[in-house]
């Protein structure tokens, strides 16, 4: 009989109650995680915004139309409008429903997302220029939710440097000019941000779909705090 128990680790830290590890090789990779996570707040990470937005998906460009007019509209016929000759939008549809379960994809897109939420809420107008600008930490984390059909993305915002610490101007900015200049974003589905009260339930809600397969955490995308080691001289 194969044993299913997973061994938990010394000093249990508790996990978001939706966490249900299969495998102890679940359990232990999201606990690496975790404690990456909670190490990033002891070192100075000060999360005070989580924005989660969704992705363009290719059915934004599809507008339906009423080709009938019964009365009432019982048993009208509806059709769809589309940018490209019918066939040419199957095969783009087709293409970016892929690309947008494709984790690369996704990390190709929150950079863009990321360069533009820097330059307008932080004023880091080089990305590449480390030297000149004192970058924020943002931290980005990719999910699929219940559905898994498609990623969306939550972001935490610092409020270190933030240009506006008023929330409904920053919902008005996501959603009129950084939506506006990156095109991957949804223009159906508005952006939400909400405040961050306690940073550690955070960082445990938003690690939750982490397992051996898959990382929430976007290593690729987010400016965490490293570490500097130690010299010779200590």
């Amino acid at each position: 009989m194969k044993n299913n128990h997973i061994k938990l680790r010394r000093g249990y830290i508790p996990i978001h109650p939706s966490v249900l590890p299969k495998t102890q090789k679940d359990y232990d990779f999201y606990m690496q995680v975790l404690l990456f996570l909670n190490k990033q707040l002891l070192l100075g990470v000060e999360p005070k915004y989580m924005v989660s937005m969704h992705y363009q998906h290719p059915s934004e460009h599809c507008k339906p139309f009423r080709e009938t007019n019964k009365p009432f509209g019982y048993g009208d016929r509806y059709g769809f409008k589309t940018k490209h000759n019918i066939w040419k939008e199957v095969r783009l549809y087709q293409y970016w429903e892929k690309r947008r379960n494709n984790l690369e994809q996704v990390l190709i897109d929150t950079q863009k997302v990321k360069c533009r939420i820097m330059k307008r809420l932080y004023g880091v107008k080089r990305p590449d220029r480390p030297d000149k600008f004192e970058f924020p930490n943002l931290l980005f984390f990719h999910e699929k939710g219940k559905t898994k059909l498609q990623y969306h993305t939550h972001i935490l915002l610092p409020s270190r440097n933030l240009m506006s610490n008023d929330i409904m101007e920053l919902m008005d900015i996501f959603n009129t000019s950084i939506r506006k200049e990156t095109k991957c974003i949804s223009r159906w589905k508005r952006i939400h941000i909400t405040e961050v009260e306690t940073p550690s339930n955070i960082m445990s809600y938003l690690n939750k779909e982490t397992n051996a397969t898959h990382a929430s955490f976007d290593f690729y995308n987010s400016n965490p705090i490293i570490p500097r080691g130690k010299t010779n001289d200590q």
